[in-house]
């Protein structure tokens, strides 16, 4: 078993990349011809050229450089009016309700409540506000929950309205009213300004879909954060720092509410959901049975374990740190539950638990651990983290205990939670019963011993190499295997509470997607979104079908919506947006992301 990586090496000094963002835009239209082959997604009509795939370059992908090609492609056109099976898309404004924005309600009584109570506070809104019900694709898929057209999510909706920025003029002239919340305050009635075709029902689009293709064979692909955990980079950042040519985010980041004192710059932090392994280590844990890109693991289906360059499949770790009892002169092994994270929270959940609800994934859900031990080394910050106020010892919680280690994992000290981590050494922080195998273990000199194994989730073997590198997927499912569409919703915990589809099966973000094509090719891909004008996003089922199109055998759902992004020789080549009707679009949008997949010539 390969050892959690004991010494963070030399950080890379961040790349310099030009000043002015500067966005690679499609080329100037051609003269429209039907194209061979068609998106299989939106309204298709021969007769019409609006409905039609054009690519850029339309005589074949673009060499980029010796193993790396590029190809963009457009489609459909907005309407807002009937056409083939779309009904027309609108702006509307969906009502934010006391417990947080935006929220996707459970059911039809739930939104038809909703619903009533506005009315009664604001009567002048009859005629425009209504309930909305958001629905499975109606011709199912393949999954590890069946889709069938149900009710996935019930919202309570104000319009239509002719544009974004007429939605936008109802809210700031105070037409939604105002309402007593839950603390017995009168407070203003709020929305989000949406355009409907986020729902996912049949639309026309439009959409610009743009795909890098790479030869592993001379290209290393590889994950990287950058600077630090604790303060995450933009893409470009991660892209100039690493060497690469080419990168695109890969995985979600936690949500900035679940980690008090972590940056988060955009919302979210640097702290990964999920698993990512370099060759040199653990960088953060599973997220157990969620899909990942796994580079060059051994195949857990060949009794031999040969090393496959790149395959998309389900992973899990397993940590431990063993010291020998003063007494029995026994190892005494603890679990590890994290790297590089605060302690007590697990976002995602997904860790080694006797509960069943922990122990699966669910995605952005704010799963605790009394007993939580978790690895701290220099490359999230230069202090170590501490735990949430809203884990209190009234609520079970001890106080955090620490020890720092050498490079060699000696005891040299008990820590003080938030000081310092000097370079190139290792902190211990643990609740609970792991607080209390720390203290017995305190003493200066006491010697520990870490292990690891990243596992294949399906069969338990291990697929463990010293050129290992795993990144987590993000907001969406495995999407294909074998080439047949196959999206695993329940494995990577995106679910409702009671286990069945919620409103992310069906709604359309931007998407970034990796595929992996019958002769080893790995294809980068972006799909902008959220853009009435350019581009509506895709849903789970619509990028399922996108990576089959391209050529795919195995594909799945990186990270999504605002973290969306590819960057190449320095250029953003999409256009990032953060949501339907965000004031500061009107220049390009980069996030600060967790992590990037990215490509290094070798």
């Amino acid at each position: 078993m390969r050892k959690v990586r004991p010494l963070l090496p030399a950080i890379l000094a961040l790349g310099l990349l030009p000043a002015t963002v500067s966005t690679a835009s499609f080329a100037d239209t051609p003269a429209a011809t039907l194209p061979a082959s068609q998106m299989p997604i939106g309204q298709y009509n021969p007769a019409d050229s609006k409905t039609w795939t054009v690519a850029y370059p339309q005589d074949g992908p673009q060499q980029i450089a010796d193993g790396i090609t590029y190809r963009a492609y457009t489609q459909g056109f907005p309407s807002g009016t009937p056409y083939g099976d779309a009904a027309g898309d609108h702006w509307t404004l969906s009502l934010d309700y006391d417990w947080g924005s935006d929220t996707v309600l459970a059911s039809q009584d739930d939104a038809t409540n909703q619903l009533a109570r506005l009315l009664t506070n604001v009567p002048t809104l009859a005629g425009q506000a209504h309930t909305l019900q958001i629905s499975a694709p109606a011709g199912g898929w393949n999954g590890d929950i069946p889709a069938t057209g149900q009710s996935v999510g019930w919202a309570v909706r104000i319009g239509p309205f002719p544009t974004k920025a007429d939605a936008a003029a109802f809210v700031a002239a105070g037409k939604l009213g105002s309402h007593v919340d839950s603390a017995g305050k009168t407070v203003p009635y709020t929305a989000r300004v949406l355009y409907d075709a986020n729902d996912g029902r049949p639309s026309t689009g439009p959409w610009a879909v743009r795909v890098v293709t790479i030869d592993p064979a001379k290209y290393n692909l590889q994950t990287t954060f950058g600077g630090t955990v604790a303060n995450p980079d933009t893409l470009r950042q991660l892209v100039g720092a690493s060497g690469a040519m080419v990168g695109i985010n890969a995985s979600d980041g936690v949500q900035g509410q679940y980690e008090p004192g972590v940056p988060a710059p955009d919302g979210y932090t640097g702290d990964v959901q999920g698993i990512q392994v370099r060759g040199d280590g653990i960088y953060s844990e599973a997220s157990n049975g969620r899909s990942a890109l796994v580079l060059n693991g051994k195949d857990p289906a060949d009794p031999n374990g040969a090393i496959v360059p790149a395959r998309i499949g389900e992973v899990s770790t397993t940590m431990k740190v063993t010291a020998t009892d003063p007494v029995t002169h026994q190892p005494d092994p603890t679990t590890v539950f994290g790297i590089n994270r605060p302690p007590g929270y697990i976002i995602g959940c997904g860790f080694e638990s006797t509960t069943a609800a922990e122990a699966a994934a669910h995605r952005y859900y704010p799963c605790t651990n009394k007993n939580d031990l978790t690895v701290i080394r220099s490359e999230w910050s230069t202090n170590t983290p501490v735990k949430s106020p809203a884990l209190t010892t009234a609520n079970g919680y001890t106080q955090q205990f620490e020890l720092l280690l050498d490079a060699n994992w000696v005891v040299q000290k008990v820590h003080t939670p938030g000081d310092q981590i000097p370079p190139g050494q290792i902190v211990l922080q643990g609740l609970g019963t792991s607080a209390a195998w720390l203290q017995k273990y305190q003493a200066t000199g006491t010697r520990l011993t870490p292990s690891a194994d990243i596992l294949d989730t399906p069969t338990g073997k291990s697929i463990t190499n010293s050129d290992l590198g795993v990144v987590a997927g993000g907001c969406g499912p495995s999407l294909l295997r074998d080439g047949q569409i196959y999206l695993n919703v329940k494995a990577n915990g995106m679910f409702g509470d009671n286990g069945d589809l919620n409103n992310w099966s069906a709604e359309r973000h931007p998407r970034t997607l990796v595929g992996i094509t019958a002769d080893g090719k790995v294809q980068m891909v972006t799909v902008d979104g959220r853009d009435a004008n350019t581009s509506i996003g895709m849903s789970f089922l619509e990028t399922a079908k996108l990576m089959q199109w391209l050529g795919a055998k195995q594909a799945l759902s990186m990270g999504c919506g605002g973290d969306t992004a590819l960057i190449m020789n320095g250029v953003l080549y999409n256009n990032p947006m953060d949501d339907w009707g965000t004031p500061n679009q009107n220049s390009p949008y980069e996030r600060h992301l967790p992590n990037a997949l990215v490509a290094v010539k070798k």
